[in-house]
């Protein structure tokens, strides 16, 4: 199973965007590639390696390919000390690590940022992420749906609030005061919700080492990276959902502090890290039990009634949503599809997590699998917790190599068929 995309930067690194990669020449091309060179090679002392590597830039309408090295297969075209080419329709577009054609790539999605910052820090979290097994990083799937509940929502809001508050302190001692502030939210969070530490904290691995480290290469000097984080925490307070993008928001500020503290600090962090109790140790925060009559009086400067207001009305909205997923993917008739071999791209801005064991709503998602390539524009898929089975609605029109639904298509290969049970559902099998 591939590394899941990183769709969730290109919405938060948006602004007024270059031309259609069609327009693209290759001095243009090779411009942005000799710009990434040039960031990785002034920032080697970051991992204590270059990660400059192998980069794919697509176009997802056309699906034409614009790379900085030959693939291992040799099957691009060299233009301009550029290659180009197309990538297949099975081949999920989207902004990522992943391997095509013998070659290990970053894949960026285009068109890109216009501004040069925000298109240095995408491309390199991107290629970090094509680095990190060699760093030592082996970064594991995991849930965080506590994070669509409303004490998790509540205390994660709470962690950011924080955040911001230090990074527009005017003096350390009280930048730091305000984290201290940050991580007893934190803490009380992961108290409240058993197992949520290790869960968040594989995810802050993942991605939040990533984004750091694209927001330190992008070139920002100090002061525009501290109001490029405020920024981002502002927006962030509008994402959907929090369980799989809350992740590129806290790693990077507390990365931002402890960088002027320790220049170093990343690399003391491996696989086995718990950067909570990192934070906590690098910003003085003691292990003293988090009482909640105290955390509250600690939020109280924190918007805290506000924040409370809001997410009980999400909740009692949400639930509604919820049972109406659950209806649609579970009581209603529905297509079963079973997972074999599966790429996939999504938003994770917008997941809706079911009960644990139930699975997780993608609203729009395109995967890829040996039957074929499903899309779905609207109306959402079922992912279910282990990962082996996807759910759509029922199929409205079947042929030979297409289904279709509301809001949804399989493109489906030869050998497979969809079959209807005695039950109402369909299942996608394999032809006999």
């Amino acid at each position: 199973m591939k590394r899941l995309n990183c769709l969730w930067l290109i919405y938060l690194l948006t602004a007024a965007v270059v031309a259609q990669s069609s327009k693209y020449s290759a001095d243009e091309i090779m411009a942005f590639f000799n710009q990434t060179r040039e960031a990785t090679e002034s920032h080697t002392t970051l991992w204590d390696k270059d990660i400059y590597g192998p980069i794919l830039l697509v176009d997802p309408q056309t699906r034409e390919v614009f790379a900085n090295v030959q693939d291992a297969k040799n099957e691009l075209t060299p233009k301009g000390g550029i290659f180009v080419g197309s990538i297949p329709g099975e081949l999920p577009v989207s902004n990522t690590d992943i391997t095509w054609n013998g070659t290990h790539w970053a894949m960026l999605e285009l068109p890109l940022p216009e501004k040069r910052y925000d298109r240095i820090d995408l491309v390199t979290h991107e290629l970090f992420h094509r680095t990190q097994f060699s760093l030592g990083f082996k970064p594991f799937r995991e849930e965080n749906s506590h994070l669509d509940q409303r004490d998790g929502r509540i205390y994660l809001r709470l962690e950011l609030a924080a955040l911001e508050a230090a990074l527009k302190a005017n003096r350390l001692t009280k930048s730091e005061e305000h984290i201290r502030n940050a991580l007893i939210f934190r803490k009380y969070r992961q108290m409240i919700y058993r197992g949520s530490q290790v869960t968040e904290n594989s995810l802050e691995i993942l991605e939040g080492l990533a984004t750091y480290t694209g927001q330190i290469m992008s070139g920002r000097d100090k002061w525009e990276w501290r109001e490029y984080l405020i920024r981002r925490i502002n927006s962030f307070e509008e994402t959907p959902s929090y369980v799989r993008s809350f992740a590129y928001e806290t790693t990077p500020v507390y990365g931002f502090f402890l960088q002027q503290k320790d220049y170093s600090w990343n690399k003391k962090v491996d696989n086995e890290t718990d950067l909570t109790d990192f934070f906590s140790e690098a910003f003085g925060m003691d292990s003293r039990i988090i009482l909640h009559t105290y955390v509250k009086q600690v939020a109280e400067d924190y918007n805290w009634r506000k924040i409370v207001d809001q997410e009980t009305k999400r909740a009692a909205l949400n639930n509604s949503v919820l049972d109406e997923y659950r209806n649609k993917f579970l009581e209603q008739p529905h297509l079963e599809i079973k997972l074999e071999d599966m790429n996939m791209s999504f938003n994770p801005g917008s997941l809706i997590p079911l009960d644990e064991d139930e699975g997780t709503v993608y609203p729009t998602i395109r995967l890829s699998d040996n039957w074929g390539i499903l899309t779905v524009e609207e109306g959402g898929a079922l992912l279910r917790s282990d990962w082996r089975w996807v759910i759509v609605s029922e199929p409205l029109e079947i042929t030979d190599d297409l289904i279709t639904g509301d809001g949804w298509e399989i493109e489906l290969n030869e050998g497979y068929q969809i079959q209807e049970l005695p039950d109402g559902n369909y299942l996608l099998t394999k032809s006999e």
